[in-house]
């Protein structure tokens, strides 16, 4: 923060406005930095901190890693490493890490990192004989025997051959939720033309200080002043042509703006970004499913016979849907399965379902 080029000038234009007796001032400037600079400073590390802690929870999950010397054994996550076979025993577990699945199924909720509600059964691995990397040869198809770091295992059910088992893929920032949270740690830089703009400003201000430093340098030549008048004077005049409280003021703008989003619940980790906030006059967001409220309701069902629909079939209602084709299809053509003797899966599938009256 201290050695953003701002700063650095400023730090020359007080050593010299100090030096020659201008000393209220800049004593002011220098307060309103150190001020500005450590609330920064304070507040993203804050902010860091709190990130840091979210992301290291994963980190102290226990699982039972299989060894061929020494057998199955608990250890703690953080010790995982490529290559490790870990088993899956039926409890919830909050995945620490990308792993491959090669024995058994499972249920995993993937809504932290895709968003979405419905949880995703996987397959083991296939043993296909080929030479062709399993990535490359499966293709997309290879992320339905992938458990991803940061989802969560709901359900296992395990072969006959014993329980559910996975090899650990990636650990650390090699994963996708680790991906995840680079991109937040470092975002990629965004050239703004605000950016661009001031620091035009700025060069433009620094060229007519050079000609005041030149005029200065003839005139007082000219005059015979001693040598070091001449120099104090004239770079007095290029450092007033770019006020030095400028970055101060920002800087505590800024830091005023982020406390203000705070009490809303807003977080910032780049906080010159606010800036350009107050440009924006358009917010586009990709679905509404996001923003409105979990859940479907099914209004009714037109079933065609003969190549012309029926009757409309109205819910709720006191009659149960007729037996036939579309009974059966809503009954029996879903991927619902029963968690905790409760029905989960697609929320479409799950109110077509509920609507016939059947039970699973």
């Amino acid at each position: 923060q201290i050695l953003n080029p701002f700063y650095v000038f400023q730090a020359f234009t007080l050593t010299l406005w100090l030096s020659q007796g201008y000393i209220e001032y800049s004593v002011a400037i220098i307060i309103l930095s150190i001020i500005s600079v450590g609330l920064t400073v304070y507040s993203l590390r804050q902010q860091s901190t709190k990130l840091h802690d979210l992301v290291e929870a994963h980190n102290k999950v226990q699982v039972t890693v299989c060894t061929k010397s020494e057998g199955c054994k608990e250890l703690e996550s953080c010790y995982l490493v490529p290559g490790d076979m870990f088993l899956l025993d039926g409890k919830k577990l909050a995945l620490p890490c990308d792993a491959v699945l090669i024995d058994g199924s499972c249920i995993v909720n993937e809504g932290m990192l895709t968003g979405e509600s419905i949880p995703v059964t996987k397959t083991p691995l296939p043993l296909v004989e080929s030479p062709t990397p399993w990535k490359t040869h499966s293709m997309e198809d290879y992320r339905r025997h992938v458990l991803f770091c940061g989802t969560e295992v709901v359900q296992t059910k395990p072969t006959g051959r014993g329980p559910a088992r996975a090899v650990v893929l990636q650990t650390g920032f090699n994963t996708a939720k680790g991906d995840l949270v680079r991109s937040i740690l470092y975002p990629k830089p965004v050239n703004f033309k605000l950016y661009r703009d001031a620091f035009k400003f700025i060069v433009g201000l620094s060229v007519i200080g050079v000609f005041g430093l030149i005029y200065t340098v003839c005139v007082f030549t000219s005059h015979e002043k001693p040598v070091v008048d001449v120099v104090a004077m004239a770079l007095l005049l290029l450092t007033v042509a770019v006020p030095p409280a400028i970055p101060a003021a920002l800087t505590t703008g800024t830091v005023y703006a982020q406390r203000r989003l705070k009490k809303k619940k807003i977080f910032c980790i780049s906080p010159q970004r606010i800036n350009i906030c107050g440009q924006i006059n358009l917010v586009c967001f990709d679905k509404t499913g996001t923003l409105t409220e979990d859940g479907l309701d099914l209004w009714g069902v037109i079933p065609s016979e003969g190549s012309r629909f029926q009757k409309i079939h109205k819910f709720p209602s006191s009659t149960p849907l007729p037996w036939g084709p579309v009974c059966g299809a809503m009954a029996s053509c879903h991927s619902l399965v029963v968690l905790d003797k409760k029905i989960q899966g697609d929320p479409l599938d799950l109110k077509m379902f509920d609507s016939t009256h059947w039970v699973m």
